[in-house]
Protein backbone atom coordinates (compact mmCIF):
# COMPACT_ATOMS: atom_id res chain seq x y z
CA UNK A 1 0.00 0.00 0.00
CA UNK A 2 2.89 2.37 1.11
CA UNK A 3 4.15 2.04 -2.43
CA UNK A 4 1.25 2.57 -4.46
CA UNK A 5 0.84 6.03 -2.87
CA UNK A 6 4.49 6.70 -3.10
CA UNK A 7 3.65 5.96 -6.52
CA UNK A 8 0.67 8.46 -6.78
CA UNK A 9 1.91 10.78 -4.30
CA UNK A 10 5.03 11.59 -6.72
CA UNK A 11 3.17 11.21 -10.02
CA UNK A 12 1.50 14.26 -8.60
CA UNK A 13 4.68 16.09 -7.55
CA UNK A 14 6.24 15.41 -11.10
CA UNK A 15 3.01 16.67 -13.25
CA UNK A 16 3.42 20.11 -11.78
CA UNK A 17 6.37 21.01 -9.80
CA UNK A 18 8.45 21.74 -12.94
CA UNK A 19 5.85 23.90 -14.72
CA UNK A 20 3.82 25.53 -12.07
CA UNK A 21 6.54 28.76 -12.18
CA UNK A 22 6.04 28.71 -16.05
CA UNK A 23 2.08 29.04 -15.40
CA UNK A 24 2.28 31.59 -13.25
CA UNK A 25 4.36 33.44 -15.72
CA UNK A 26 1.78 32.36 -18.23
CA UNK A 27 -0.64 34.38 -16.09
CA UNK A 28 1.31 37.70 -16.60
CA UNK A 29 3.43 37.16 -12.88
CA UNK A 30 7.14 39.01 -12.76
CA UNK A 31 9.91 37.09 -11.71
CA UNK A 32 9.90 38.56 -8.36
CA UNK A 33 5.80 37.75 -7.62
CA UNK A 34 6.35 34.09 -8.93
CA UNK A 35 9.39 33.84 -6.35
CA UNK A 36 7.24 35.72 -3.59
CA UNK A 37 4.21 33.57 -4.66
CA UNK A 38 6.18 30.55 -3.78
CA UNK A 39 7.79 31.77 -0.85
CA UNK A 40 4.41 32.16 0.97
CA UNK A 41 3.07 28.82 0.08
CA UNK A 42 5.74 27.08 1.33
CA UNK A 43 5.39 29.39 4.50
CA UNK A 44 1.71 27.73 4.48
CA UNK A 45 3.32 24.15 3.66
CA UNK A 46 5.75 24.59 6.55
CA UNK A 47 3.00 24.97 9.49
CA UNK A 48 1.28 22.39 7.84
CA UNK A 49 3.66 19.54 7.33
CA UNK A 50 3.72 19.27 11.33
CA UNK A 51 0.43 20.13 11.88
CA UNK A 52 -0.65 17.00 9.86
CA UNK A 53 1.97 14.78 11.65
CA UNK A 54 0.35 15.80 14.80
CA UNK A 55 -3.04 14.71 13.66
CA UNK A 56 -1.99 11.52 12.76
CA UNK A 57 0.01 10.77 15.71
CA UNK A 58 -3.03 11.81 17.99
CA UNK A 59 -5.49 9.46 16.70
CA UNK A 60 -6.59 10.01 13.17
CA UNK A 61 -3.97 7.71 11.92
CA UNK A 62 -2.11 7.63 8.92
CA UNK A 63 -5.70 7.09 6.95
CA UNK A 64 -7.66 9.80 8.34
CA UNK A 65 -4.78 12.29 7.50
CA UNK A 66 -3.77 11.15 4.11
CA UNK A 67 -7.39 11.07 3.09
CA UNK A 68 -7.81 14.53 3.99
CA UNK A 69 -4.88 16.13 2.88
CA UNK A 70 -5.44 14.39 -0.44
CA UNK A 71 -9.05 15.62 -0.54
CA UNK A 72 -8.23 19.24 0.14
CA UNK A 73 -5.50 19.59 -2.43
CA UNK A 74 -7.64 17.90 -5.33
CA UNK A 75 -9.97 20.20 -4.18
CA UNK A 76 -7.27 23.39 -4.40
CA UNK A 77 -5.46 21.84 -7.41
CA UNK A 78 -9.17 22.22 -9.34
CA UNK A 79 -8.93 26.00 -8.26
CA UNK A 80 -5.64 26.72 -9.56
CA UNK A 81 -6.29 25.24 -13.19
CA UNK A 82 -9.92 27.07 -13.58
CA UNK A 83 -8.97 30.10 -11.61
CA UNK A 84 -10.20 33.23 -13.89
CA UNK A 85 -7.28 35.40 -12.59
CA UNK A 86 -4.10 35.39 -11.76
CA UNK A 87 -4.80 36.50 -7.98
CA UNK A 88 -7.52 33.10 -7.30
CA UNK A 89 -4.86 30.41 -8.46
CA UNK A 90 -2.25 32.26 -6.79
CA UNK A 91 -4.42 31.87 -3.64
CA UNK A 92 -5.58 28.26 -4.44
CA UNK A 93 -1.92 27.45 -5.11
CA UNK A 94 -1.50 28.49 -1.40
CA UNK A 95 -4.49 26.03 -0.07
CA UNK A 96 -2.92 23.26 -2.62
CA UNK A 97 0.57 23.22 -1.06
CA UNK A 98 -0.74 23.40 2.64
CA UNK A 99 -2.86 20.47 2.12
CA UNK A 100 -0.27 18.65 -0.32
CA UNK A 101 2.05 19.27 2.66
CA UNK A 102 0.40 16.31 5.06
CA UNK A 103 0.64 13.53 2.51
CA UNK A 104 4.85 12.73 2.59
CA UNK A 105 5.34 13.16 6.19
CA UNK A 106 2.71 10.95 6.88
CA UNK A 107 3.40 8.75 4.25
CA UNK A 108 6.80 8.29 5.33
CA UNK A 109 6.24 7.41 8.83
CA UNK A 110 3.64 4.90 7.88
CA UNK A 111 6.50 3.60 5.48
CA UNK A 112 9.11 3.64 8.72
CA UNK A 113 6.18 1.72 10.73
CA UNK A 114 6.00 -0.83 8.05
CA UNK A 115 9.82 -1.37 8.12
CA UNK A 116 9.89 -1.78 11.88
CA UNK A 117 13.52 -1.72 13.01
CA UNK A 118 15.30 -1.85 9.94
CA UNK A 119 14.91 1.78 9.19
CA UNK A 120 17.52 1.80 6.15
CA UNK A 121 14.87 -0.51 4.33
CA UNK A 122 12.72 2.86 3.78
CA UNK A 123 14.44 3.67 0.91
CA UNK A 124 12.99 0.50 -1.04
CA UNK A 125 9.81 2.18 -0.45
CA UNK A 126 10.77 5.58 -1.33
CA UNK A 127 12.53 4.82 -4.58
CA UNK A 128 8.92 4.16 -6.33
CA UNK A 129 8.14 7.63 -5.79
CA UNK A 130 11.14 8.74 -7.75
CA UNK A 131 10.54 6.27 -10.42
CA UNK A 132 7.36 7.50 -10.71
CA UNK A 133 8.31 11.00 -10.90
CA UNK A 134 10.54 10.09 -13.67
CA UNK A 135 7.63 8.52 -15.68
CA UNK A 136 5.13 11.73 -14.46
CA UNK A 137 7.70 14.65 -15.56
CA UNK A 138 8.70 13.46 -18.56
CA UNK A 139 5.10 12.46 -19.57
CA UNK A 140 3.52 15.44 -18.39
CA UNK A 141 6.52 17.65 -20.54
CA UNK A 142 5.58 15.93 -23.62
CA UNK A 143 2.04 16.23 -23.48
CA UNK A 144 2.54 20.09 -23.08
CA UNK A 145 4.35 20.43 -25.71
CA UNK A 146 1.89 18.48 -28.13
CA UNK A 147 -1.09 20.06 -26.18
CA UNK A 148 -1.33 23.37 -23.86
CA UNK A 149 0.65 23.91 -20.39
CA UNK A 150 -3.13 23.42 -18.90
CA UNK A 151 -2.82 19.59 -19.63
CA UNK A 152 -0.64 19.58 -16.04
CA UNK A 153 -3.86 19.95 -14.23
CA UNK A 154 -5.80 16.94 -15.35
CA UNK A 155 -2.47 14.35 -14.60
CA UNK A 156 -2.57 16.30 -11.13
CA UNK A 157 -6.35 15.22 -10.38
CA UNK A 158 -6.40 12.20 -12.25
CA UNK A 159 -3.06 11.35 -9.15
CA UNK A 160 -4.65 12.98 -6.45
CA UNK A 161 -7.87 11.25 -7.01
CA UNK A 162 -5.47 7.85 -6.89
CA UNK A 163 -4.14 9.16 -3.87
CA UNK A 164 -7.32 9.20 -1.95
CA UNK A 165 -8.34 5.85 -3.00
CA UNK A 166 -4.96 4.25 -2.08
CA UNK A 167 -5.31 6.15 1.39
CA UNK A 168 -8.47 4.72 1.76
CA UNK A 169 -6.89 1.43 1.78
CA UNK A 170 -4.32 1.89 4.42
CA UNK A 171 -4.98 0.00 8.05
CA UNK A 172 -7.19 2.72 10.35
CA UNK A 173 -4.45 1.89 12.87
CA UNK A 174 -0.24 1.63 12.94
CA UNK A 175 2.28 -0.16 14.96
CA UNK A 176 3.79 2.37 16.51
CA UNK A 177 2.66 4.20 19.50
CA UNK A 178 0.73 7.99 19.92
CA UNK A 179 1.35 10.89 22.08
CA UNK A 180 -2.19 11.96 22.78
CA UNK A 181 -1.04 15.74 23.57
CA UNK A 182 1.09 18.50 21.77
CA UNK A 183 3.74 17.53 24.04
CA UNK A 184 4.64 15.37 20.74
CA UNK A 185 5.34 18.20 18.98
CA UNK A 186 6.96 20.19 22.01
CA UNK A 187 9.11 16.81 22.44
CA UNK A 188 10.60 17.03 19.01
CA UNK A 189 11.44 20.38 18.91
CA UNK A 190 13.18 20.35 22.47
CA UNK A 191 15.36 17.01 20.91
CA UNK A 192 18.64 19.16 20.78
CA UNK A 193 20.25 16.10 18.32
CA UNK A 194 17.48 16.34 15.99
CA UNK A 195 16.64 20.04 15.68
CA UNK A 196 20.45 21.10 15.30
CA UNK A 197 19.91 18.71 12.22
CA UNK A 198 17.14 19.78 10.93
CA UNK A 199 18.75 23.28 10.94
CA UNK A 200 21.43 22.53 9.00
CA UNK A 201 19.14 20.58 6.34
CA UNK A 202 17.02 23.85 6.15
CA UNK A 203 20.55 25.78 4.68
CA UNK A 204 20.93 22.92 2.10
CA UNK A 205 17.81 22.37 0.79
CA UNK A 206 17.15 26.51 1.26
CA UNK A 207 19.91 26.80 -1.05
CA UNK A 208 19.08 24.20 -3.71
CA UNK A 209 15.40 25.81 -3.43
CA UNK A 210 16.82 28.82 -4.64
CA UNK A 211 18.13 27.03 -7.79
CA UNK A 212 15.27 24.91 -8.55
CA UNK A 213 12.85 27.68 -8.00
CA UNK A 214 14.16 29.13 -11.53
CA UNK A 215 15.36 26.70 -12.80
CA UNK A 216 12.59 25.82 -15.59
CA UNK A 217 12.79 29.60 -16.19
CA UNK A 218 16.29 29.49 -17.01
CA UNK A 219 16.32 26.38 -19.45
CA UNK A 220 13.22 28.17 -20.83
CA UNK A 221 15.86 32.12 -21.45
CA UNK A 222 18.04 29.27 -22.64
CA UNK A 223 16.07 28.18 -25.48
CA UNK A 224 15.52 24.34 -24.57
CA UNK A 225 12.45 22.52 -25.28
CA UNK A 226 9.32 21.96 -22.84
CA UNK A 227 10.03 18.01 -23.85
CA UNK A 228 13.77 18.32 -22.67
CA UNK A 229 12.75 20.77 -19.70
CA UNK A 230 11.03 17.65 -17.95
CA UNK A 231 13.61 15.41 -18.90
CA UNK A 232 15.63 17.36 -17.18
CA UNK A 233 13.73 17.05 -14.06
CA UNK A 234 13.25 13.20 -14.75
CA UNK A 235 16.81 13.01 -15.62
CA UNK A 236 17.34 13.53 -11.69
CA UNK A 237 14.61 10.90 -10.52
CA UNK A 238 16.51 8.31 -12.43
CA UNK A 239 19.74 9.07 -11.11
CA UNK A 240 17.57 8.96 -7.59
CA UNK A 241 15.99 5.32 -8.09
CA UNK A 242 19.65 2.99 -7.89
CA UNK A 243 21.09 5.56 -5.05
CA UNK A 244 17.78 4.81 -2.87
CA UNK A 245 17.86 0.95 -4.16
CA UNK A 246 21.35 1.08 -2.98
CA UNK A 247 21.09 3.32 0.68
CA UNK A 248 20.62 0.51 2.87
CA UNK A 249 23.70 -0.97 1.39
CA UNK A 250 25.58 2.46 1.37
CA UNK A 251 24.21 3.08 5.07
CA UNK A 252 26.15 -0.03 6.15
CA UNK A 253 28.99 0.20 4.60
CA UNK A 254 29.56 4.32 5.13
CA UNK A 255 27.08 5.35 7.72
CA UNK A 256 24.44 7.64 7.39
CA UNK A 257 26.40 10.54 8.51
CA UNK A 258 28.96 10.23 5.81
CA UNK A 259 26.00 10.12 3.21
CA UNK A 260 24.28 13.08 4.27
CA UNK A 261 27.39 14.75 3.90
CA UNK A 262 28.49 13.82 0.73
CA UNK A 263 24.97 14.52 -0.48
CA UNK A 264 25.39 17.91 0.14
CA UNK A 265 28.43 18.33 -1.40
CA UNK A 266 27.07 16.63 -4.56
CA UNK A 267 24.34 19.78 -4.14
CA UNK A 268 27.32 22.30 -4.00
CA UNK A 269 28.70 21.00 -7.03
CA UNK A 270 25.84 21.01 -9.03
CA UNK A 271 24.99 24.95 -8.26
CA UNK A 272 28.94 25.56 -8.83
CA UNK A 273 28.50 23.72 -12.60
CA UNK A 274 24.86 25.71 -13.55
CA UNK A 275 26.30 29.11 -12.21
CA UNK A 276 29.79 28.35 -14.49
CA UNK A 277 27.59 27.11 -17.54
CA UNK A 278 25.77 28.59 -20.29
CA UNK A 279 25.33 25.28 -22.73
CA UNK A 280 21.64 24.20 -22.18
CA UNK A 281 22.66 20.57 -22.20
CA UNK A 282 25.25 21.07 -19.34
CA UNK A 283 22.44 22.81 -17.18
CA UNK A 284 20.32 20.01 -17.40
CA UNK A 285 23.08 17.67 -16.89
CA UNK A 286 23.59 18.78 -14.02
CA UNK A 287 20.44 17.31 -12.69
CA UNK A 288 22.46 13.92 -12.29
CA UNK A 289 24.29 15.28 -9.64
CA UNK A 290 21.30 16.86 -8.12
CA UNK A 291 19.49 13.49 -8.32
CA UNK A 292 22.60 12.07 -6.07
CA UNK A 293 22.30 14.58 -3.26
CA UNK A 294 18.82 14.62 -3.54
CA UNK A 295 18.60 11.06 -2.68
CA UNK A 296 21.04 10.83 -0.11
CA UNK A 297 19.81 13.86 1.81
CA UNK A 298 16.24 12.54 1.80
CA UNK A 299 16.33 9.55 2.26
CA UNK A 300 19.41 9.73 4.45
CA UNK A 301 17.60 12.80 6.60
CA UNK A 302 14.33 10.57 6.64
CA UNK A 303 16.33 7.64 8.19
CA UNK A 304 18.39 10.02 11.09
CA UNK A 305 15.25 11.85 12.42
CA UNK A 306 13.81 8.75 12.55
CA UNK A 307 16.53 7.52 14.55
CA UNK A 308 16.48 10.36 16.73
CA UNK A 309 12.99 11.20 16.94
CA UNK A 310 11.62 10.66 20.40
CA UNK A 311 9.11 7.68 21.30
CA UNK A 312 5.38 8.00 19.77
CA UNK A 313 6.41 11.26 17.93
CA UNK A 314 7.53 9.32 14.72
CA UNK A 315 5.04 11.43 12.27
CA UNK A 316 5.27 14.60 13.67
CA UNK A 317 9.34 14.63 13.89
CA UNK A 318 9.05 13.59 10.25
CA UNK A 319 6.23 16.66 9.91
CA UNK A 320 9.04 18.45 11.18
CA UNK A 321 11.76 17.90 9.21
CA UNK A 322 9.17 17.83 5.90
CA UNK A 323 8.19 21.33 7.12
CA UNK A 324 11.85 22.35 6.66
CA UNK A 325 12.67 20.30 3.67
CA UNK A 326 9.42 21.12 1.50
CA UNK A 327 7.89 24.45 3.64
CA UNK A 328 10.56 26.73 5.02
CA UNK A 329 13.82 25.90 2.76
CA UNK A 330 11.28 26.31 -0.22
CA UNK A 331 9.88 30.01 1.54
CA UNK A 332 13.72 30.89 2.37
CA UNK A 333 14.91 30.06 -0.92
CA UNK A 334 12.41 31.09 -4.14
CA UNK A 335 11.95 34.17 -1.91
CA UNK A 336 15.19 35.37 -1.77
CA UNK A 337 15.96 33.95 -5.14
CA UNK A 338 12.77 36.18 -6.62
CA UNK A 339 14.67 39.20 -5.07
CA UNK A 340 17.78 38.39 -6.59
CA UNK A 341 16.55 37.70 -9.39
CA UNK A 342 14.02 41.11 -9.67
CA UNK A 343 17.23 42.99 -8.93
CA UNK A 344 19.74 41.61 -11.55
CA UNK A 345 19.49 38.28 -13.29
CA UNK A 346 18.87 34.60 -12.68
CA UNK A 347 22.46 33.74 -13.23
CA UNK A 348 23.42 36.25 -10.17
CA UNK A 349 20.92 34.45 -8.00
CA UNK A 350 22.42 31.05 -9.16
CA UNK A 351 26.01 32.65 -7.80
CA UNK A 352 24.59 33.38 -4.40
CA UNK A 353 23.03 30.14 -3.85
CA UNK A 354 26.07 28.00 -4.29
CA UNK A 355 27.88 30.25 -2.12
CA UNK A 356 24.64 28.81 0.49
CA UNK A 357 25.08 25.23 -0.75
CA UNK A 358 29.51 25.59 0.49
CA UNK A 359 27.66 26.79 4.00
CA UNK A 360 25.24 23.64 4.08
CA UNK A 361 27.88 21.22 3.83
CA UNK A 362 29.81 23.09 6.22
CA UNK A 363 26.51 23.04 8.58
CA UNK A 364 25.49 19.43 7.95
CA UNK A 365 29.00 17.99 8.62
CA UNK A 366 29.02 19.88 11.82
CA UNK A 367 25.28 18.67 12.47
CA UNK A 368 26.00 14.99 12.63
CA UNK A 369 29.90 15.47 13.94
CA UNK A 370 28.67 16.82 17.07
CA UNK A 371 25.97 13.98 17.48
CA UNK A 372 28.65 11.45 16.94
CA UNK A 373 31.23 12.89 19.18
CA UNK A 374 28.31 13.52 22.05
CA UNK A 375 27.12 10.02 21.74
CA UNK A 376 30.41 8.84 22.01
CA UNK A 377 31.46 10.48 25.07
CA UNK A 378 27.84 9.85 26.70
CA UNK A 379 29.56 6.42 26.18
CA UNK A 380 32.61 7.09 27.69
CA UNK A 381 31.73 8.38 30.88
CA UNK A 382 28.47 5.61 31.22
Amino acid sequence: MAIGLYIAAFAAVGAVLPYIPVYFESLGLPLGAIGLVTALAALFGLIAAPTWGVIADQGVGARGALVSAALLASAAAFVVAAAPVAIIAVLAWIVYQASFAGVSPVLDAFALDQVGANQHRYARFRVWGSASFVVSVIAVGYLIQQTQLHQMFVVLLACLAACVLLALQVPAKTAGPARRSLSGLRTVLRTKPLMAFIGAVLVVWSASSMINGFYSIYLTALGTPAGLIGSAWALGAVVEVPVMLAFPALAGRFGVNRLLVFGAACLLLRAVIVVAATDPLLVVGTMALHGLGYALVLVGGVTYVASKAPLGSAATAQGVLAGVVFGLSSAIGPGIAGVIAGASSVHSMFTVAAAASALGVVAVALAVGWYARRAAAVATAA
